[in-house]
Formats: structure tokens, sequence, C-alpha cells
């Protein structure tokens, strides 16, 4: 408990202000967007064109101690905050992360990424994020589960490149299915039962690592949710009716040199330096290695990923994004039903 006061009191102390706002006026259907980064030039500015474009309000990044153009490329955009913290990383990981949540949206919602993440939800060609955010809160729910996807090169990873101007949907277009496990989810009392945690995917199959590959990335903040416990899940929540993607692209041109350094340094912890030391002991002696198996497939949207069983909406979700009204009467919340009866198949624990 004294760890848990101290360690944020220490953030707070340590962070900097390096570009931007920190005063952000952020609405109860606006979303503001955290991240903490370290050496992600290659993604900052689509991370910021495409969760911008998806409809959040502003970006704040906090770096820890990046040595390439990461910060002045973020510094370049508008609506992005960019400070500094250099304590270490392993050890003030989920500090860090809860200090940007709760300095910047505190009873508001909060998306939490990584730099190397993009995030997309069911229907979001036809639902606007603020649409979204107000179905949120008329159910009552504080907390979305995203699922995270990894995404490959179509050739070995010696071969895939580092040119920020190449989309990485373009550069990296493939997933796999199939090494993905899925199990119950007891993190935070459910909507809807088909909400599962994930584990395994590409990295297993290919590597041997039991990744861990859900996160409640999108969470009200608020004094009774305990954020980022066991690193990506929040406590004392109650979860949607639905799940969201967090397009993943770690196998850029740079993994090679980042998963060398992270099993000679352990940057990341120990449990993480684990699977970094497990990545290093499949590629060394095979610097092109490819993830391109014979069950890959390319990615084509998250009405795709529903289609696949990736992802998982409630029929009353579906029925409200699908709806042709839902721009009518009930701007502000879900349809009649849900709002007499409580959010879908609440289940307590």
């Amino acid at each position: 408990m004294l760890d848990g006061r101290i360690r944020p009191a220490r953030v707070a102390a340590e962070v900097r202000l390096v570009h931007g706002p920190t005063d952000i006026p952020c609405g109860q259907d606006e979303l503001i967007a955290i991240c903490v980064m370290r050496n992600g030039e290659r993604y900052v500015d689509q991370f910021v064109r495409h969760h911008i474009g998806l409809g959040v309000k502003h970006i704040v990044f906090l770096d820890n101690g990046s040595t390439d153009g990461t910060v002045p490329a973020a510094c370049r955009h508008e609506r992005v905050t960019v400070l500094r913290c250099l304590l270490p990383y392993s050890r003030y990981e989920n500090a860090m992360k809860a200090y940007l949540a709760r300095r910047f949206s505190e009873g508001r919602w909060n998306l939490c990424c990584d730099i190397d993440e993009l995030f997309d939800y069911p229907y979001s060609d036809r639902v606007a994020l603020d649409e979204l955010l107000r179905y949120l809160s008329g159910g009552g729910f504080t907390a979305v589960v995203a699922q995270m996807l990894d995404f490959f090169p179509e050739g070995p990873l010696s071969g895939a490149g580092d040119d920020p101007t190449i989309p990485l949907e373009s550069a990296y277009p493939c997933y796999d299915l199939s090494g993905i496990v899925a199990t119950d989810y007891e993190w935070s009392r459910l909507s809807y039962e088909a909400v599962k945690m994930h584990s395994g995917g590409i990295r297993r199959l290919v590597f041997g690592t039991e990744n861990g590959l859900t996160k409640a990335a999108l969470v009200r903040v608020g004094d009774g949710l305990r954020l980022f416990q066991g690193w990506h899940h929040a406590v004392n929540a109650l979860v949607a009716d639905f799940t969201c993607v967090l397009r993943h692209y770690p196998f850029t041109g740079a993994f090679y040199e980042k998963v060398r350094e992270a099993a000679a340094t352990g940057r990341y912890g120990r449990v993480t330096s684990d699977e970094y030391r497990a990545y290093w002991m499949v590629l060394a002696p095979r610097p092109d290695l490819s993830l391109r198996l014979p069950t890959a497939r390319r990615d084509a949207g998250t009405g795709r990923l529903l289609e696949e069983g990736f992802l998982v909406a409630s029929p009353r979700f579906r029925e409200w994004a699908l709806s042709p009204s839902r721009r009518g009467p009930h701007r502000d919340g879900l349809p009649p039903a849900v709002d007499a009866m409580g959010p879908p198949g609440a289940k307590d624990f």
C-alpha cells in the first residue's frame, strides 16, 4: 500500500512539460488518449493521425527517454501534449500510466495505447466516437475490453522497412488467429458473457511465448476504479457488451535490434525481459525469419474480425449500432429497453 502511494507521487514530481497544453477541457462525450513511449519515431505520425481521425480530442505522450526523433515528431502535431519522465520503465510503467489517466481524465473517458498500437471498435465506419461514449455512459459501463492483434509483413522480418511514409496497414497487413486461446474474463463484472481473455497468438506459434493479449484500454476514470492492475486491467469496472481491437505493429525493421537490446539489458522488467530473451533465442540464428504461416490472413477491417469471432458484440449493441434512428431521440444514451433494464446480461461476482 505504501509503495502504491510513493510511486505515483514520485512520477508526479519527475514529470516535465516538453510541448503543448496541460489544461485540456474535455466533455463527457470526448476522449483523451494517453501513451507512454520510447523510441517510437516510426509510429508517431500515424498514431496521431489515426486517433485524432477516430475522434480523440487530444493525445498526451509521456516520453521515457527516447534517443531517436520521437519527441520532435510528436511536437510537430497540434492537439498533442508531450511530457517527459526518465524514471525506470521496469519499475514505474503502471505508475506513469495511472498518473496520466488521473491527471488528464478524472471523471471522464480515457484511452491508453502503446505507441505501436492503433485502437478501433466495431462499426467505427458508422458510429462516431462521441456516440459510442454516450452509449457507454448511458449503459453505466466503466471499461471496454480491447483485444491486441499482432500484425506482420508478408515477407521476412529482416525485409520489414521503417519508412514512415508507408502506412502501417500496408507495410504489415497480415495477422493470424490460429494461436489465440480464449479463457474467462475475471478482472471486473461482465455485461456480456462472450467477452473473454485472449492469450498466445502468432508469438506463441513462432516464439513459444505466452503473451497476454487483452487490455482494458478504454476506461471511465473514477474513484472506485483501480487502474492498470496486472499491467493492463481495471478492477471494480462494469465491462461493456462489445470488444475492441488494438492493431499491434511490433514487427518493424527495428524489431531485431529492440529484442537484442531488451534481452541484454532487461529494460522492460523481469517478466517481459524473459519474453524478449525467448524472442532472441529464435531470432538470433534466423534474422530472415518470416511469421507468415499458412493460417495467416490479410486485414479487412473490424467487420471481418467480428465475423471471425475475434471481436464480439452483443445483439443489443449490434442493433443499436445498425439502427437508422440511432441519431434520433436517444442521442444521449441507449435504446429505452437498456435504460429501463440496465446493462444487458450483467452478472455479479
